[in-house]
């Protein structure tokens, strides 16, 4: 079978493309051919296909919002003309059977999807950030720190008076006419087959928007098991890492951090929130608390498998994510907040504890009693590793995409 992967980052930028190079890796291993389809940039992995990416485009940068002095810029982000020649070309040359879309926006546009649709290829989008429903992604207001749904039921001009978005009504306005444009054509609806959704909850958003339900999958992400060599041992210290933002709601873990004495919190990552997280530890004189900068690989492996838990404090609508993943892997307990997938992933008092997100009285509690309760934090950990080989091994999801990839192929043969 040959598989058009696409996403708009060809290398490790966050866990969509993570997934995206974990089941292209299985797939290939199962004797099929994926083509990746993406934007050129200077950390992607080497390709034979790198010649048919899009130029690069950076929307990291704040400035990078002043679109609307870039009409052509701003055409792109809307509809890509380059995009769906590009990958035309691919196509003709390549004739995949079906094709598989991650993280498509601004950078390659759904334009994509209206070439799939001339070539009679299906589609299935893994649905990693709530874009089809919300223009921001997120469902969540960084600015105001609050969950939002108002964009939900199609009323797309409230990021032009939100400033959700690069808290900018120029960057509103463009992300509003974005969702506008592609709603009035019906371009995913029409042209996606299945959406894959990670988490039950992604998918009770997509069908509360209008999406139909008979397209909604669930299925879990997938890591490579094998990789993760549980450790129940520890040592004096749990760990959050991630992401410094602040719906990842480490404010409320670091007021927690107030009233626990008995173990230390290791902080790893790196991103906006820093300077003010720091300042916070700093004023209310945590002296259990160390920021340890940005790790990966073996390093950050060996953090979390030596911690004694992982804690995950979000505050927005997480899909699924993999930090869970990866301390389940390692036997490691979660305690997270109860907010999107993550009650999908810890069994309270299981493998973990649930407690309400933005309450660190309630976290406070949950981290000091797994910290007096030792041998507790073994067993959870052994049914957390239980759990991952049980629900995130790479062979029964292999074998489960199959089918629907099948499906679609047996679809669009009897048309």
């Amino acid at each position: 079978m040959k598989i058009l992967m696409v996403d708009k980052f060809y290398f490790i930028k966050g866990g969509a493309e993570r997934y995206l190079f974990e089941l292209s890796e299985i797939l290939k291993l199962h004797g099929h051919r994926v083509i990746p389809f993406s934007m050129k940039h200077a950390s992607n992995y080497p390709t034979e296909y790198e010649n048919f990416f899009v130029e690069n485009i950076d929307f990291n940068s704040d400035s990078s919002f002043n679109l609307l002095n870039n009409i052509k810029i701003a055409g792109r982000v809307i509809y890509s003309f380059t995009a769906r020649k590009r990958i035309e070309t691919l196509i003709n040359q390549e004739k995949p059977d079906l094709a598989h879309i991650h993280m498509i926006d601004h950078q390659l546009s759904p334009s994509i999807l209206h070439s799939f649709r001339k070539y009679n290829i299906p589609v299935i989008q893994t649905v990693h950030q709530y874009k089809l429903v919300c223009p921001n992604y997120l469902l969540y207001n960084p600015y105001s720190k609050r969950i939002c749904e108002k964009c939900l039921k199609g009323a797309y001009y409230h990021p032009i008076i939100e400033k959700c978005h690069k808290n900018s009504r120029l960057a509103g306005l463009l992300l509003a006419t974005e969702s506008y444009f592609h709603k009035l054509l019906q371009t995913y609806r029409k042209n996606v087959n299945i959406f894959h959704v990670p988490s039950k909850f992604m998918g009770l958003k997509l069908k509360e928007a209008g999406i139909d339900n008979n397209k909604i999958e669930h299925l879990f992400y997938t890591i490579k098991i094998g990789d993760y060599s549980p450790h129940y041992d520890s040592s004096d210290y749990f760990l959050y890492y991630g992401r410094l933002y602040k719906e990842k709601g480490i404010l409320t873990l670091l007021a927690a951090m107030t009233k626990v004495v008995s173990s230390k919190l290791l902080i790893v990552g790196e991103g906006p929130q820093e300077k003010e997280l720091k300042t916070f530890v700093l004023n209310n004189k945590l002296n259990n608390v160390e920021f340890i900068g940005l790790k990966r690989g073996g390093e950050l492996k060996s953090l979390v498998s030596n911690a004694k838990f992982v804690v995950v404090p979000s505050e927005w609508y997480e899909n699924s994510p993999l930090v869970i993943y990866e301390s389940f892997a390692l036997g490691k307990p979660v305690i997270g907040s109860n907010i999107g997938g993550i009650p999908e992933l810890i069994d309270d008092n299981v493998n973990g504890l649930i407690f309400e997100p933005g309450n660190s009285d309630e976290l406070a509690d949950k981290i000091n009693f797994l910290l007096d309760r030792p041998k507790l934090i073994t067993d959870y950990g052994k049914r957390a590793r239980e759990k991952a080989e049980k629900d995130f091994s790479p062979e029964p999801h292999y074998e489960k995409m199959l089918e629907k990839y099948q499906r679609l192929l047996d679809k669009v043969a009897r048309i």
